[in-house]
Formats: C-alpha cells, sequence, structure tokens
C-alpha cells in the first residue's frame, strides 16, 4: 500500500475518530482495522470523491473546506462502523466469548457519533450580542475593514485591535470583565468570549482574505501567561452533558476549592466541540466551530450539574441555570462571485449568574483574578499589512 495514503489515512482517523477510538481503546486493532479500511477507500475513490466535492462547493480557488459531510468524514465513520461490526465475532475466533447484547451496547456507547452536540449548538444560538469588554468596543462593528460596496475600506489592521494586540491581561483584575445589560441574563458576568471577524479574497477590487480573532477569559494566578496563548484552558464539551461525577470520580469539591484558592490557570476552556484550532475550525454538520465551558475544577467546586430538560448550553446549581454558553453567527458577506454568502462573524461566549460569580470570587481570592485577552489578525500570505 502507497504509505501515503496510509499516512493520510491516519491522519483523517484521528482527525474524526480519535476521541471515540480512545474510549474504546480497550478493545486490540481496533484503531489499526479502522485505519487500514480508510486506507483503502481513499485508495479507490474516497480521494476523487472529496476532490469532486471540494471543487463543487466551493468557489474557484478557494482553499476552504464547505461545512457539508465531506469523503473524509464518510469515510471515517463507514470504516469505523465496519470494524467494529466484526469485533464479537473476531473475539470469538480467538476463544473470547461474550454476551452479545451487553458488548454490543458497550461498544456502542463508546464509539458512536453523538448529534447532541449540534442540536445543542443550535438551542444555544442568540442573535449576535454586543456585550464585551469596554478594550474591545471596537469589535461591535462586524468585520470593521470590510464593505460590501469595497468603494472605502476600513483601516487594517483595524485600529482598536492594532492598539491593544500587545496586552495579554486588561487592567482592573475580574473588574474589566463585561456584564450583560439586557435581556434574560441581565446582570450576568461574562467570564469568558471568543469571536472571529473573516472576510473572503477578493479580485474586483483586489482584497486579500483577511481575519481577526479576539479572546477573553477569567484567569486566576499572579503569573504572567505567554503574550501568543489563549485565555483560555482545554477541556471535553461533555462537561456541559455529563455531572462531573462521571468525568472525574475522584474529585473532591472540598479539595478542589482548597486548590482553587492556590493555583495558576484559566478558569475557563475550549472545548474540543468542533475544533481547536480556532484559525480553521474544521466541524462536523451542525456542529459549533468552537465552544466554551467553565473548567472542571470550577463545575466541582461550584457543585454545577447539566441542566435538565431540552436546552443548549446550560450548567445548575439549587437555584436553576447557572452558567450559560451562547453561539452566535452573522453578517453575511461575499467575494464578488456566484457563491453561497458566507458568515463575516462567528463567536461564542460564558455567562455566569452573579450570585455564582461572587461565590467564585470568594472561593478563588479576588485579587488573584485577571482578565486575560487576545487578539490577532492575519491576512493571506503576499498581503504586504500582514
Amino acid at each position: 500500500m502507497n504509505p501515503n495514503v496510509h499516512a493520510l489515512a491516519e491522519a483523517i482517523v484521528e482527525e474524526h475518530l480519535g476521541q471515540r477510538l480512545d474510549q474504546g481503546s480497550r478493545v486490540p486493532g481496533l484503531r489499526e482495522a479502522v485505519i487500514d479500511l480508510v486506507a483503502d477507500a481513499f485508495s479507490s475513490e474516497a480521494e476523487q470523491l472529496m476532490h469532486a466535492q471540494l471543487r463543487l462547493l466551493n468557489r474557484p480557488g478557494s482553499t476552504d473546506f464547505p461545512d457539508a459531510y465531506l469523503a473524509d468524514e464518510s469515510a471515517a465513520e463507514d470504516a469505523l462502523q465496519r470494524a467494529a461490526a466484526g469485533l464479537r465475532v473476531a473475539l470469538a475466533q480467538s476463544g473470547r466469548l461474550v454476551e452479545a447484547r451487553r458488548f454490543e451496547r458497550a461498544l456502542a456507547d463508546r464509539l458512536r457519533d453523538d448529534p447532541r452536540l449540534a442540536l445543542r449548538a443550535e438551542r444555544a444560538r442568540v442573535p449576535r450580542p454586543l456585550t464585551r469588554p469596554v478594550p474591545l468596543r471596537w469589535s461591535v462593528d462586524p468585520a470593521p475593514w470590510y464593505r460590501d460596496s469595497g468603494i472605502e475600506e476600513g483601516p487594517w489592521p483595524p485600529s482598536g485591535a492594532n492598539a491593544i494586540a500587545g496586552l495579554r491581561r486588561l487592567p482592573g483584575g475580574a473588574s474589566a470583565l463585561a456584564r450583560v445589560t439586557d435581556g434574560p441574563y441581565t446582570g450576568w458576568t461574562q467570564v469568558a468570549m471568543m469571536e472571529r471577524h473573516r472576510t473572503p479574497a477578493r479580485s474586483h477590487p483586489p482584497c486579500p482574505a483577511r481575519q481577526v480573532l479576539v479572546a477573553v477569559g477569567l484567569e486566576v494566578g499572579p503569573d504572567d501567561p505567554s503574550l501568543r496563548s489563549l485565555p483560555f484552558a482545554r477541556s471535553r464539551h461533555q462537561v456541559w452533558t455529563v455531572p462531573w461525577q462521571q468525568l472525574d470520580p475522584t474529585a473532591s469539591p472540598a479539595a478542589v476549592a482548597d486548590g482553587l484558592s492556590t493555583g495558576n490557570w484559566p478558569l475557563t476552556a475550549l472545548t474540543n466541540a468542533g475544533h481547536t484550532d480556532p484559525y480553521h475550525p474544521r466541524t462536523g454538520l451542525g456542529s459549533p466551530p468552537y465552544g466554551l465551558a467553565p473548567v472542571l475544577a470550577a463545575v466541582v467546586a461550584l457543585r454545577l450539574q447539566p441542566t435538565k430538560g431540552l436546552c443548549g448550553f446550560s450548567l445548575s446549581d439549587e437555584s436553576g441555570p447557572a452558567a450559560i454558553g451562547r453561539h452566535w453567527r452573522g453578517h453575511l458577506v461575499h467575494d464578488g462571485n456566484y457563491q453561497p454568502l458566507k458568515p463575516a462573524v462567528e463567536g461564542t461566549d460564558l455567562l455566569v449568574r452573579p450570585d455564582l460569580f461572587s461565590r467564585l470570587c470568594g472561593a478563588v481570592g479576588s485579587a488573584r483574578l485577571h482578565t486575560g485577552i487576545s487578539v490577532s489578525f492575519q491576512a493571506e500570505a503576499g498581503d504586504d499589512d500582514e
């Protein structure tokens, strides 16, 4: 087999199935079997199909991945299902007999693709909120450098972004965070926010593809973080849907609270919902490009649980909903060609109820809280302003 095809299959399996296969890692040979099946698919029709999809679903010359169920995802999912379907027979041939229904249900729970993330993200969608710290008020205008007419482009980089691009923390500690001023969450604190402004390249008049990413997150500790880092930890998106007792059965709320009062870390996390690279979001159909959540330690210390019933991203305590994740996208733009419009702005934030925010400040110590910020901008290669 062509080693390049096998390497491609390994990358596809890791990207689309890595987490699910890790959950089923007790089954020997499963990952290897899936990789072999994907490699076989890409040695025949799948690669040609994916090239055709990228050509037909995108504008000519575009390197973007369209928001569709592409051949690499389909081949990976098909390979997983085919490999998993024969596991019980393979075990029997090696002398290990298992109870059929229990074995296959347990394996399916670990390996199945869960559509609930996309459904929750849709329920969490809201009209684009304008909540953000004062130094980010310039970003209220969607893609401020872009005009559909192309006659009077705004300055690039945006003057507001250029002014604070060298900051990693805002003055004022936690008081620099924004508060919601209208709607059902009036008075709640926005403890994290990420928003991407992105516009496509145009040829008439000539203009490169451009992007600005802004991120804000509550952090704790005296250490100065790296200027190029995001103010977030990493987390599984299941923190929104699975009780913390199942995610970490050894966690103790009292011990975790003590750790919060002495540790140095972000209190919010960029989850594995969608893609963990905010510059190149690649998601399954319907999933958000990225998502935010409280770090598990904060969930444990505050004794939060997933909100019952149909909802978006919501955690509750005995008083009701306590932490809410919101998603938005909009401000459609075009590149002058006959292609579908694309949203120039996509974002998400994390809100915390006022009394819960006060408890969090008390548990951590107000003097140790900081408002982390990251502002970056980039243009396609060859742009003089990059």
